[in-house]
């Protein structure tokens, strides 16, 4: 992720990223089409199954008009960057959903606007709708929640007080967050833990992607880079033996959809997503910072620590040492480990990891 901040400050990028990133879906760059396939089919890689995918279709949605003329111009102008915030949640505790609704590359925020929000409960075969939220119109006009503060055009809703089938049971859940003025949406997934889960976090650039930078030519062209040989093998086998995923990217938050779908593409077990919550990432010690207070939210929420981690960066081993991880990786990592494990090929790792124990959910 260091390489990606820092190429967002050199002079003349951030002209590039707002002629892909902020143009209309229509006239994204046509190599995005061109690589959306669905991954190949890949064999069971353990006694447990993966997290399900929950892609049951979702039906159109019937759009409404704006309730200011501002938004009709803003969202016709300007391509969406919307996201959501995927969580870790333990049973009977609050069931956050949290959106955030912008336009073009310079994140315009969609205020005092209705979003429909729809949930796929337990990754079933029906969606059903929870409600109609109007986003905020100004920033700190909702508290902070588990670590993100209103910075305007944000929902907050608690499930759990208002969903008319109760709140959601342990297992996975599709939360789909709608535009009603352009039927734009994305959606975020909230995974509710069973007692005794055991969580790998790992990252992503550099870690996963074949390139510390391959994001950036990713971003310019649509394009979905290649992985490093075995990475996909080594998560599938620890997600078949049971362990929970988090994917945890130091990127700017409007690259939380593509992350998602970069993980789906490349066959990726299904996890939670969770990118940085600022515009442009973070780097060097501020990637750590971000990483261990994630962790360390992650932790007072569920009373959960990762019981595995994987990096790249001196930012992660930063990150996972002061966190208390017990069992660190470190792809091609030049400097201190701090006790972890130094590997140049995912494949070296898997006769070890795959003699793990499995305890499926």
């Amino acid at each position: 992720m260091d390489f990606f901040a820092r190429s967002l400050a050199i002079a003349g990028l951030s002209v590039s990223l707002a002629a892909c990133s902020g143009a209309p879906a229509q006239s994204r760059p046509a190599a995005v089409a061109q690589t959306a396939a669905a991954p190949t089919p890949m064999a069971p890689p353990g006694p447990c199954a993966l997290r399900p995918s929950c892609d049951t279709p979702f039906p159109a949605p019937s759009k409404r008009e704006f309730r200011h003329n501002r938004s009709g111009l803003l969202a016709s102008a300007l391509g969406p960057r919307h996201r959501g915030r995927d969580l870790f949640l333990l049973p009977g505790t609050p069931q956050w959903v949290l959106g955030k609704f912008a336009y073009g590359p310079a994140d315009k925020d969609l205020k005092d606007e209705d979003i429909d929000v729809y949930l796929l409960r337990g990754c079933g075969a029906a969606w059903e709708k929870v409600g109609t939220y109007r986003t905020t119109e100004d920033e700190g006009s909702h508290p902070a929640v588990v670590g993100v503060a209103d910075e305007g055009g944000q929902i907050f809703v608690n499930l759990a007080q208002v969903l008319p089938g109760g709140p959601l049971g342990e297992g996975r859940h599709r939360i789909k967050m709608v535009v009603a003025g352009d039927g734009t949406s994305v959606d975020l997934f909230l995974e509710v833990l069973p007692a005794g889960a055991r969580i790998v976090v790992t990252d992503i650039d550099g870690t996963l992607t074949e390139k510390e930078e391959a994001l950036v030519g990713d971003v310019l062209t649509g394009n979905h880079s290649q992985t490093h040989p075995g990475a996909v093998d080594v998560m599938r086998s620890l997600s078949g033996r049971g362990f929970f995923m988090f994917y945890l990217t130091a990127r700017p938050h409007w690259l939380e959809p593509r992350t998602r779908e970069w993980l789906r593409l490349r066959g990726f077990p299904p996890g939670i997503v969770h990118t940085s919550v600022t515009a442009t990432g973070r780097m060097g010690g501020a990637a750590a910072s971000f990483k261990s207070g994630e962790l360390s939210l992650l932790k007072t929420a569920t009373g959960l620590l990762p019981e595995l981690a994987f990096g790249n960066m001196p930012s992660d081993v930063d990150a996972y040492w002061s966190s208390g991880i017990p069992r660190t990786f470190y792809y091609k990592l030049a400097d201190d480990a701090r006790g972890g494990v130094k590997h140049d090929d995912y494949r070296t790792l898997l006769p070890s990891l795959g003699e793990l124990p499995a305890v499926c959910p």
